[in-house]
């Protein structure tokens, strides 16, 4: 195993294709097209599942019928926003069959109610099924490869196999799984967000988990259809007795798996009541109000413009406060979301690099908590379950599950405005873990993460949620990190947070398609030109 032939050692290897590797190669054989290059440059594209340039949000295990989280001209930036709509106006027939039948009774409806707007191609405000992104970055990738290939510029291998390891080895690294190897000279590590963490210790035991007990703890591990079967097939257990569902986390995800239960009538039927459980104990907002967002303004923020020595502690104060007065004024965040965002970006430019770091490490995460914002598919779910009485969120931190002496489930749960530990009255036979990705210091991050940072080719840096890189994306000279996993860094004298926005893929994708073109293209130039 450990003896690689020369001439299989990669020019190159991304280790993940999710949208950040599908850009960085979009835009890297661009910058070779005009060049003439001596011999092939060889890249390995290394994937554990079968989402090939999807990745998990835009591929197989988020199903066809899943919906954005944010309008099409608030998810994708110009000028890739006008080429998808025209690809989506071409492809739209065999998109909305394939949606059609993955979806429900809600996915229906979102037809139903945007069918003038997807006739005419209106897709700007939509919140449309990610599926059809994700088809179409993957055509456009391979498309690329492939004239990429016929021009003889760049060679790539697609190799299926779940890394656990990554080892320096002179001039090389080994990327590793159980089965295999493969050698790169330099490496790209865009494997998306760590796993969702942890959060009940207690071990229960498969008779307690056969009829009053179901446990999802990463419903996209397998695929949200693959989850939501097991729900049924759990509730067919259950006959007719009483079932409440706990989901943990009020994110996206966490917003999808709400909807996707309600898609199906007979599913949804069969629960009682639905509780959510997040920190500040609200669900992301979705509607502007357009009568009253003239009437705000965010004056702590504008206030901090000509201020010296400005923190980013300073900035959250002030964004915190001018949040406050909008909640005042009864606006929720999809109303405040761009005149916050936009007052705190112009302040950026004031903080020293050293507040501009626990900026990108803290602050935006603190800021972004509190502007989250949804789609109205997923708002409408929320306030019809509220309707029958079938929905409640709770403001509070998730503990751990109590079994009872009738073998019945409640949950303890920290209650944020009191600090107090409670057991809540109602039992719970279903709990959905959403609650987000596990921190880099937690003693439960899996195998490939705990062996980077002991071999000391990765180093997280203060928020936990990233590794430390340089300029040129690089945790160490030629293993480069790309995507989440670059939350909690400066790049190009910017800082980086939350880097699951689409927005923000493309620009940094961009970046780093730049660097390794340069990377390689140069030494080519400088032997042409003595």
């Amino acid at each position: 195993m450990d003896s690689i032939k020369k001439e299989n050692v990669y020019d190159m290897g991304f280790i993940g294709s999710g949208i950040s590797t599908a850009f960085t190669l979009l835009r890297f054989i661009e910058k070779l097209e005009d060049v003439k290059i001596d011999k092939p440059i060889k890249i390995a594209v290394i994937e554990k599942s079968k989402d090939f340039y999807m990745g998990l949000p835009y591929g197989l295990r988020s199903g066809f019928s899943s919906l954005l989280i944010t309008s099409l001209e608030d998810f994708l930036p110009q000028p890739e926003l006008e080429i998808f709509i025209a690809w989506l106006s071409k492809n739209k027939s065999w998109l909305l069959e394939e949606f059609k039948k993955d979806g429900g009774t809600l996915s229906k409806e979102w037809l139903k109610n945007h069918k003038e707007e997807i006739d005419n191609n209106q897709w700007k405000r939509l919140f449309i099924p990610r599926r059809f992104f994700g088809e179409y970055i993957k055509g456009k990738v391979l498309a690329q490869i492939e004239k990429g290939e016929s021009m003889k510029i760049i060679k790539v291998d697609h190799i299926s196999m779940s890394v656990v390891n990554v080892v320096e080895n002179e001039d090389s690294y080994q990327v590793i799984s159980d089965e295999k190897r493969v050698r790169c000279k330099k490496v790209i590590l865009a494997i998306g967000s760590p796993p969702p963490r942890k959060i009940w210790a207690t071990d229960f035991s498969k008779s307690d988990e056969s009829k009053e007990l179901g446990l999802f703890s990463n419903p996209y591990a397998k695929g949200i259809n693959s989850t939501l079967d097991e729900i049924d097939t759990f509730l067919s257990k259950r006959k007719t007795l009483r079932t409440n569902v706990l989901i943990i986390g009020a994110n996206a995800s966490a917003l999808e798996m709400l909807y996707k239960i309600n898609d199906n009538p007979g599913r949804a039927g069969r629960i009682d009541k639905f509780y959510f459980m997040s920190t500040l104990g609200m669900v992301p907002d979705s509607v502007v109000d357009e009568a009253k967002k003239e009437k705000f303004s965010p004056y702590n923020l504008f206030s901090l413009q000509n201020s010296k020595n400005l923190t980013a502690e300073q900035i959250v104060k002030a964004a915190f406060a001018d949040l406050d007065v909008a909640e005042d004024m009864d606006l929720g965040a999809a109303t405040t979301v761009k005149p916050i965002s936009e007052a705190f970006a112009k302040l950026l430019g004031s903080l020293d690099n050293n507040e501009l770091e626990n900026f990108a490490c803290f602050a935006g995460n603190e800021i972004g908590r509190r502007q989250r914002c949804a789609g109205q598919h997923y708002s409408n779910t929320v306030s019809n379950l509220k309707k029958e009485g079938r929905f409640e969120h709770i403001a509070g931190r998730f503990i751990d599950l109590v079994k009872q002496v009738d073998g019945t489930f409640k949950f303890r749960y920290l209650k944020t405005d009191t600090r107090k530990e409670e057991l809540h009255d109602d039992s719970i036979n279903i709990v959905i873990n959403c609650i987000g990705s596990e921190l880099l210091d937690n003693e439960n991050i899996s195998t490939l993460y705990k062996n980077l940072m002991n071999s000391g080719l990765c180093t997280p840096n203060k928020s936990y949620r990233g590794f430390y890189v340089n300029n040129e994306f690089e945790a160490v000279p030629n293993f480069h990190i790309l995507g989440p996993l670059l939350a909690g860094n400066l790049i190009d004298g910017k800082a980086v947070w939350h880097v699951e926005h689409c927005g923000r893929i493309v620009w940094l994708s961009n970046l780093l398609s730049k660097k390794l073109s340069d990377h390689f293209l140069k030494p080519m130039l400088k032997n042409k030109n003595p």
